[in-house]
């Protein structure tokens, strides 16, 4: 069985995660990003530290659709995997710090951050939940999940849109 990073559309993700990390770091150079193993099927993506301290835990999603077709045709929301997200929280909980959100729009070259729990676990920004019919992976294929719907006005651009 191939794993998705291994096929092309993999790789192209890998590149298009590079780059909104390079973007992320040039806004916040005193911050470093450890990505949990990408061969895996991680809780979350990784772990944020600042002078070597534990500051926060991340899930990142790379986007090819444009900012327009966010705001007129999926409402204005970034869905996350519900599984993601109580994951995101229970971890937060578990390590006391706070369950970020990354979300980099590639056509537009926009990198949106949401901090999404406290360091308690607990959400701090409201999310829709609905049942829906997702891409099973970045290759394709489909699948029915519950999913989480953040609201894009929830959310700071950090880079792009002139930032």
């Amino acid at each position: 069985m191939s794993l998705d990073i291994n096929t092309p559309r993999g790789q192209e993700s890998v590149a298009e995660e590079t780059e909104m990390f390079n973007l992320i770091k040039s806004k916040n150079p005193s911050c470093k990003f450890f990505h949990t193993p990408i061969t895996k099927a991680s809780l979350i993506d990784g772990f944020i530290t600042r002078n070597e301290e534990l500051i926060g835990i991340y899930e990142s999603k790379c986007r090819r659709h444009s900012l327009e077709t966010f705001q007129n045709q999926f409402q204005n929301e970034w869905m996350m995997s519900c599984h993601k997200l109580l994951s995101g929280a229970q971890l937060s909980k578990m390590l006391e710090v706070p369950f970020v959100g990354y979300l980099y729009i590639v056509p537009n070259k926009i990198v949106m951050s949401v901090k999404i729990t406290n360091e308690k676990g607990r959400f701090i920004i409201p999310i829709r939940f609905a049942e829906k019919k997702t891409s099973a992976c970045c290759n394709g294929g489909t699948m029915q999940d519950t999913c989480g719907f953040i609201n894009l006005k929830s959310m700071k651009i950090i880079a792009g849109l002139d930032q």
